[in-house]
């Protein structure tokens, strides 16, 4: 009988996912830890066959790899995350393991949370919240502003930048986008797709959900950045990286950027502090794509794409490398 392949979970992933998993493999849960503890922990697998599972906040570099490809048999490394940045592909390549990420499952959630921060913004539900908790019933100190008839600039209209502007146009707003890809333009036909400058200096309400590459590193910088409408709010919920988070600093405290909703960070969980000292910013966690309905979703379509590329059925398309 052909020995089943191994698949090892190095981060926390769904159950839903590893039950599927296990109808087809040998399923490890490793102890969670650095990559230090996951290079101890699979020493005793030696050169099993198998996938690596791994969740977004691990950086899976260029040691890390060699490691794996010195000392295991993985042939495969999945990302349970839209975003892949924390892959070395260059490395993958080079040490020929195979990489896939999780594209599309999660686009629900980080488009409702994009929406739930410029509501919050727009309404100053969280100053509002802290004032009535301190016993201060002070509504006549707010004012707060409509979504509807305001103009809301969308850069990267893809799986998520698309929910962004269906649900946007509930809300009666005009919306205006930014996407590098010519296919996505074409699909989106109906949509008003213009510069990036254009967007920046035209828009009420910026919101980025681009994937974080070369191309896209520093995207919103020091020099575009100040092309914004004044007072304009700025959300990002797709990578740090994505904005020059010094520049964005710099223009929240000058109010030429008027309010920003921050999930995301380039050096998490690190983050600029001076965003702290600032009362028109709203910060969270990188919480945007995760819910509970997500995080099912996002491991059983890990699980059926590791299942579709052993059986040879995957697509190179749907692989990153």
């Amino acid at each position: 009988m052909k020995e089943k392949r191994n698949i090892f979970a190095a981060d926390y992933v769904h159950p839903h996912g590893l039950d599927i998993l296990k109808n087809k493999f040998n399923v490890v849960v490793l102890p969670q830890g650095n990559n230090a503890a996951l290079q101890r922990s699979l020493v005793s697998y030696g050169k099993s066959k198998g996938a690596l599972l791994v969740r977004s906040t691990r950086n899976v570099d260029a040691a890390l790899l060699k490691s794996l490809s010195n000392n295991t048999g993985i042939d495969l490394i999945c990302t349970v995350s839209s975003g892949y940045d924390n892959l070395d592909l260059d490395a993958c390549r080079k040490y020929r393991i195979k990489a896939m990420n999780v594209a599309g499952a999660n686009s629900t959630s980080a488009a409702e949370f994009t929406i739930a921060l410029l509501l919050a913004i727009t309404k100053n539900i969280i100053p509002a919240n802290s004032d009535m908790k301190k016993g201060k019933f002070t509504s006549s100190v707010y004012s707060n502003t409509e979504l509807a008839r305001k103009t809301i600039g969308i850069i990267g209209f893809g799986r998520i930048g698309s929910k962004v502007a269906k649900l946007a146009r509930a809300f009666g707003m005009i919306i205006i986008a930014n996407d590098i890809k010519q296919s996505v333009r074409e699909k989106y036909d109906s949509i008003n797709f213009v510069s990036l400058n254009k967007l920046l200096s035209s828009s009420d309400f910026i919101t980025i959900h681009t994937p974080l590459d070369k191309s896209s590193h520093y995207l919103l910088n020091s020099s575009n950045l100040k092309n914004v409408k004044k007072g304009a709010v700025v959300v990002n919920t797709s990578r740090g990286g994505t904005i020059d988070e010094k520049a964005l600093l710099k223009l929240l405290r000058s109010g030429v950027i008027g309010y920003a909703g921050i999930d995301v960070f380039e050096n998490e969980p690190s983050f600029n502090r001076g965003f702290t000292k600032l009362s028109n910013v709203i910060l969270t966690p990188h919480l945007a794509g995760k819910t509970i309905e997500s995080r099912e979703r996002m491991a059983a379509e890990a699980a059926k794409k590791i299942i579709k590329f052993y059986a040879k059925k995957l697509t190179s398309v749907e692989l990153i490398n």
